[in-house]
């Protein structure tokens, strides 16, 4: 339809200038006889009446004489006559028949056609609808009748994988990221364990056996691996959301992922060490949300992960 409002724009914008173009040639053309006419009655030669013959006129030209006497002023004047009348006849000509193009394209148009499809197609869309809608209702009381054992069976296989790893999985896709027991908590330091370290503790210290599995916390992308001052070993790992989890004091060499590749819920990423600022083997537990740490005992408790229950 627009297509088709855009060619008919098009054919009216034509045919005004065709139509201005061709009463320009035609008081051309009047004007021509008319001079002619004057020319004759008033005597003038044979050579000149022969070469006005030979010519067309131009729009506005005998306003232009003012007395019968200037006639004769005409012959020195021929060529430009001639250009005038010449673009007046030929645009008159192309815009001729850039009206008949935009004419056949304003035509060409199948409306009929596709609204036609288009009422059909619209039939056809909301009896797809109200099947959609009826399969959704049995898909919906389908689910409703078995959500109780797929959830049991969720538990189990969550239980059973939990057991395989060594840590805990919860039915919210969370796990514990070491099994150990908490010897630090998140917040202020009264007393600094090193030298050198910040007065401000941001995570959550787990006590763990030196090389001892860490695992991911939950599905995400591994962002960041490597040394990372004061933290020794680290890994930080993107689950979406703004949400983020870091893991510190990785002993050397067991760092087992890469920046980029996606892990899961549990998946083992490293192995637990005392690198960086770190009096023994322990696992470094970071939450941050926009890039700002928070307490992460609430954080996994609030997820199904009570941090230090072995």
């Amino acid at each position: 339809m627009a297509d088709e409002a855009a060619a008919l724009t098009r054919l009216e914008e034509v045919r005004v200038l065709a139509d201005a173009a061709a009463l320009r040639a035609d008081v051309s053309t009047r004007t021509l006889a008319a001079l002619v006419r004057t020319m004759v009655q008033h005597g003038s030669g044979t050579a000149t009446l022969d070469a006005l013959l030979g010519e067309q006129g131009s729009a506005g030209l005998l306003s232009r004489l003012g007395t019968v006497e200037r006639i004769s002023m005409l012959t020195g004047n021929m060529s430009e006559i001639r250009t005038l009348v010449d673009r007046d006849t030929q645009r008159a000509a192309t815009l001729k028949a850039d009206l008949a193009t935009a004419e056949a394209a304003a035509l060409s148009f199948p409306l009929a056609e596709k609204q036609d499809a288009l009422a059909t197609a619209e039939v056809s869309l909301s009896q797809a609808t109200a099947a959609f809608a009826s399969a959704s209702g049995n898909a919906e009381a389908a689910l409703a009748t078995s959500a109780r054992p797929s959830v049991d069976r969720a538990t189990r296989a969550a239980s059973q994988l939990a057991g395989i790893l060594g840590a805990r999985l919860s039915t919210q896709g969370w796990a514990t990221p070491a099994v150990g027991s908490v010897n630090d908590g998140f917040g202020p330091r009264p007393d600094l364990p090193l030298p050198g370290v910040l007065p401000f503790h941001s995570g959550t210290d787990l006590a763990a056996a030196c090389g001892s599995p860490v695992y991911a916390a939950s599905a995400g992308v591994v962002a960041q691996t490597g040394l990372l001052g004061s933290y020794g070993n680290w890994v930080l790992i993107d689950h979406g959301d703004g949400v983020t989890t870091g893991y510190a004091h990785i002993a050397d060499d067991a760092t087992l992922v890469v920046a980029g590749q996606s892990v899961t819920a549990g998946q083992v990423i490293a192995g637990v060490g005392s690198t960086g600022a770190s009096t023994g083997c322990h696992l470094h537990v970071e939450v941050r949300i926009d890039g700002t740490a928070l307490d992460p005992q609430p954080f996994f408790a609030d997820r199904g992960i009570d941090l230090g229950v072995g």
